[in-house]
């Protein structure tokens, strides 16, 4: 068991079989602020990579899960910029998998078990930073000066939430949690207000205790053997089977194959 960034560098694949990081007390730091972690936890591509280069020591294959958990956790507090910063980690470490692996023999399976009430405000000109005010383009189609206003004549910010707390500006870093939600039908002059800023949470149209997820379908990505099974809309049971029949996994374990 390894608690350390130090311990955990250290580790050397090769003559590893069992491994278990704990590198906090409950959940990881948000990629945000995981460079300002005491015990210098690893990203989660450190992980990742960490992960494969031991289990690729068995001949007969093996299974990974890597979760980036914390972008849930962000979005239930409505603060986008965390979300989207632990997002962009997640993806290096998939790219990091990919790199790892033979997609000849390896399939990679990007998904996840649901979404949230996040949306996006137009209309944006292109080039309007994701976490900023909405600037949009005159009728000229240049962009305008300012910040495009509501009805309110209140300026909004690109991104925000159907439900959820609401706008709240924190100094702090860490788990951004906070219990004074909006009052409804109530919306926070932005203008002098820096929306880019990691404390930043965006505004929500319901207040709520907290930001829930939604119900639509989610994205399925995939490469390697049996990807092209994954066309159009599936269930989500159509996952085990294409990982099934990738890994053979009925005729391993001695069961009849799953037609």
């Amino acid at each position: 068991m390894y608690g350390t960034r130090h311990q955990f560098d250290a580790i050397n694949p090769g003559s590893t079989e069992h491994l278990l990081g704990l590198f906090n007390m409950s959940h990881m730091e948000y990629e945000e602020d995981r460079l300002n972690d005491t015990g210098g936890e690893p990203s989660l591509s450190a992980m990742t990579a960490k992960a494969i280069a031991i289990l690729n020591k068995n001949k007969k294959g093996f299974f990974l899960h890597v979760e980036s958990g914390r972008i849930d956790h962000a979005h239930h507090v409505g603060n986008a910029q965390r979300a989207l910063k632990d997002t962009v980690e997640f993806a290096n470490a998939v790219k990091t998998a990919y790199e790892m692996t033979d997609p000849n023999n390896t399939l990679i399976i990007v998904t996840a078990d649901h979404s949230h009430v996040f949306t996006i405000a137009g209309y944006p000109t292109r080039g309007n930073p994701i976490l900023g005010k909405v600037i949009s383009n005159d009728a000229l189609g240049n962009p305008k000066a300012t910040p495009e206003l509501a009805n309110d004549k209140l300026p909004y910010a690109t991104l925000g939430y159907n439900n959820g707390l609401g706008y709240a500006n924190l100094a702090v870093g860490g788990d951004p949690r906070y219990f004074e939600p909006s009052a409804a039908g109530t919306r926070t002059d932005l203008t002098d207000i820096n929306t880019e800023s990691h404390g930043f949470h965006q505004e929500a149209l319901v207040p709520l205790h907290y930001e829930t997820h939604s119900a639509e379908d989610v994205a399925i990505y995939a490469s390697g053997p049996g990807a092209s099974l994954f066309q159009g809309t599936v269930e989500q049971n159509v996952i085990f089977h294409v990982m099934n029949k990738a890994g053979r996994l009925s005729i391993r374990s001695g069961l009849a194959p799953i037609k």
